[in-house]
């Protein structure tokens, strides 16, 4: 996603965040609450502190850094997701080891957390110094489908962002895709995140799901018709 996208799906904090690289204010710690956008935001802001043609305090979208960052490639910009649906305290403290060192590409680090609060406790404890006390140029970006899942010895160190589902625009993009009305708006409900919604769009065994969820729905909803009656009568 472009920052033009970026900005048209999460306008408020687009505009936010350039206000905060315009008084050179980043913060070292980030809990981005909500998947609409939030990892978007996150390689924006990692593309604004590495591109090497930046307009003002904008990234170029262009050069060799702001592509390799799109493109999760980038040796500066680390990317942890969950494996097994956890985050192990082995994999964090691989990276706590990486905080107190510079980059490959110059001296500032970013990392970026995906479902964040699936990280094992021990695990989200052992950043709690890094975050309070930087040793380097770290930048840390915690994502979450919702804040209150996190430690709230996370919370409270860090600068919390809301990333709200955009329902509408979402309908709109699968319509644009070629989804019809009534398809769109059942993905756009279900969906956690654009990348989730354009991945399932096209995914034939997710619709024969819903197709069978929905005869299963009628035939519970005639049953129950017919049991009210018997009642009834």
């Amino acid at each position: 996603m472009k920052q033009e996208q970026l900005k048209a799906w999460q306008p408020d904090q687009f505009d936010r965040f350039v206000r905060i690289l315009e008084q050179d204010q980043l913060n070292h710690a980030y809990l981005f609450s909500g998947f609409f956008g939030s990892l978007e935001m996150a390689q924006f802001l990692a593309k604004s502190l590495f591109c090497t043609d930046k307009v003002g305090v904008l990234p170029c979208e262009k050069c060799r850094n702001c592509k390799l960052i799109e493109q999760e490639e980038f040796p500066d910009v680390t990317l942890i997701k969950p494996v097994n649906q956890v985050i192990k305290t082995e994999r964090i403290r691989e990276l706590v080891g990486q905080f107190s060192q510079a980059g490959i590409e110059s001296q500032q680090q970013v990392f970026i957390i995906e479902q964040a609060e699936k990280m094992h406790p021990n695990a989200a404890n052992s950043l709690l110094k890094v975050i309070e006390e930087p040793q380097s140029e770290v930048y840390i970006f915690f994502l979450t489908s919702d804040e209150e899942k996190m430690l709230p010895t996370i919370r409270s160190r860090t600068q919390i962002f809301h990333f709200k589902k955009q329902e509408e625009k979402l309908i709109l993009l699968l319509e644009q895709m070629g989804l019809v009305k009534k398809k769109a708006t059942l993905l756009a409900q279900f969906s956690q995140s654009r990348i989730e919604a354009e991945k399932l769009a096209n995914q034939a065994s997710f619709w024969t799901l819903v197709d069978e969820s929905e005869r299963l729905l009628t035939r519970l909803l005639a049953k129950k018709k017919k049991v009210i009656s018997k009642l009834l009568n």
